[in-house]
C-alpha cells in the first residue's frame, strides 16, 4: 500500500485500514482507485469510530461471492441435496440484491 497516495484520517481499525466517512468523502476518487487497485478493503467509520461499511473491489467481491457459492454447494453436498449450479447460484444472488 505504500505506492499510494496518502489518505487522510486513515488508520488501523481491526483486520481494516478505516478512515472516517467524513474524511472518505473528498478523498473518494483515491479511496476507489486503492482498493480496486490493491483489492484490500477499506472501511468507513462514523462519528463515534464504528465500522458502517467496507469498500472493496469488484473482483474482491466477485472471488467473495465465488466462495460463499462453492461453500453453500458443500454444505448442500453435506447434507444430501444437490448442489446448485454455479450459474444459478449467481441468478439468485442478483435476484436478492
Amino acid at each position: 500500500m505504500d505506492d499510494y497516495a496518502p489518505l487522510e484520517g486513515l488508520r488501523r481499525l481491526g483486520p481494516w485500514d478505516a478512515i472516517p466517512i467524513s474524511a472518505a468523502g473528498g478523498q473518494l476518487a483515491i479511496v476507489a482507485r486503492r482498493v480496486a487497485d490493491s483489492r484490500e478493503e477499506i472501511a468507513l467509520t462514523d462519528e463515534e469510530g464504528n465500522i458502517v461499511a467496507v469498500v472493496i473491489s469488484p473482483a474482491k467481491l466477485e472471488d467473495l461471492e465465488d466462495d460463499l457459492a462453492i461453500a453453500q454447494n458443500a454444505v448442500a453436498r453435506s447434507e444430501g441435496r444437490a448442489p446448485t449450479p454455479h450459474e444459478d447460484f449467481m441468478k439468485e444472488l442478483e435476484a436478492n440484491e
